[in-house]
C-alpha cells in the first residue's frame, strides 16, 4: 500500500518533518532546534524563495519562515489559492 506524505519545514531551523496529511501548516516543537512554532508546507517555502529580491525588505533573511510568509501575504507579493 502507498502512504502519501507531505513534508513540513521549521519556521526556525528549516528541518523538516513528514505528516500523513496536507494542510498549510502545522504546530509542533522542532526535534531538531527544540523551538516550538509553525511549519511551513514545502510548497509555501517555495514560493518563498521564488520572489523578486528587488522587493524585499532589508531584514528578510533574519525573520523566520513564517513571518517572511506573512510579510509576502500582507505585501501582495504571493497570493494564497483554493484547490
Amino acid at each position: 500500500m502507498y502512504t502519501v506524505t507531505e513534508t513540513y519545514v521549521c519556521s526556525h531551523c528549516q528541518s523538516t518533518v513528514t505528516r500523513s496529511f496536507e494542510t498549510r501548516s502545522i504546530i509542533r516543537t522542532c526535534d531538531d532546534c527544540g523551538e516550538n512554532g509553525r511549519f511551513l508546507h514545502e510548497s509555501l517555502v517555495a514560493s518563498l524563495s521564488s520572489l523578486p529580491a528587488a522587493e524585499l525588505p532589508e531584514e528578510w533573511e533574519a525573520l523566520p519562515l513564517d513571518e517572511r510568509f506573512k510579510l509576502a501575504l500582507k505585501q501582495g507579493l504571493i497570493q494564497l489559492t483554493r484547490n
